[in-house]
């Protein structure tokens, strides 16, 4: 039972050991630093689809132009390598992972100064996200660890809304004007408006009996005897019984 806690605790050392002697060109990344970065590459195998790659290199160097550096920062440049593509387990079978190593290399003297491997997951699985919201992943993995600042969103400036009266099918302002008719002169004599006819008496005027009956009504005369009969004499104007 000695031998075998003897066995691990050797194996653990020496892989410990190995993996202080990987790192000793640059210490690990394994809190946020504090660096002048000027620019950063993404690089990758023909495996990566080439939106993720242009989303990381866009994301990380809007974020460098939005970071004020420290004064007195070291200058470096970052190289960032998406190493392979793949997906998580049980709930996670369908969101993809994205395993990439970051390193930092000095502008001065190209020697690397800090370096670190980092495993991103993907939070949606929608076709019309994934890559996007993925390089997203990995370009604030990359701004915290070297506190870059997030770019702000741009906005939009909308120019004022203008009300105009001018009509679509207006001519333009160097199209010729339609020529108007010239206006009647005054030697030129007026229309005659003709003469409106004259009412008849109001004798003439003839109407026709409802109940099909015939007769006249005359206007404007005296009233007639009534009681009458009107199948005798013409010139009654009561109703028949």
């Amino acid at each position: 039972m000695f031998a075998r806690f003897f066995k691990l605790g050797f194996a653990l050392l020496l892989f410990g050991a190995l993996a202080s002697c990987s790192l000793t060109n640059g210490r690990p990344i394994t809190r946020p630093l504090s660096y002048h970065v000027r620019d950063v590459t993404v690089i990758a195998d023909a495996t990566v689809p080439t939106r993720i790659i242009a989303g990381v290199d866009r994301r990380v160097s809007a974020a460098i132009t939005a970071t004020r550096p420290p004064a007195g920062a070291e200058r470096v440049v970052v190289l960032v390598r998406i190493e392979k593509l793949g997906y998580g387990f049980n709930a996670r079978r369908h969101l993809q992972t994205a395993r990439f190593t970051v390193t930092a290399a000095s502008v001065e003297t190209g020697d690397p100064v800090a370096t670190g491997s980092f495993l991103v997951n993907n939070p949606t699985d929608d076709p019309m996200m994934a890559e996007e919201s993925l390089a997203e992943e990995i370009a604030s993995r990359v701004r915290f660890a070297f506190s870059l600042a997030s770019p702000s969103l741009r906005k939009v400036v909308r120019p004022p809304r203008a009300q105009s009266t001018r009509l679509k099918t207006a001519p333009e302002s160097g199209a010729p004007a339609i020529a108007e008719p010239a206006a009647a002169t005054a030697a030129e004599p007026a229309a005659e408006t003709p003469p409106a006819p004259a009412a008849p008496p109001a004798e003439a005027i003839k109407t026709n009996v409802e109940e099909g009956a015939s007769g006249a009504v005359k206007l404007g005369g005296t009233a007639p005897n009534i009681p009458c009969d009107p199948a005798k004499d013409k010139d009654c104007a009561a109703p028949k019984p």
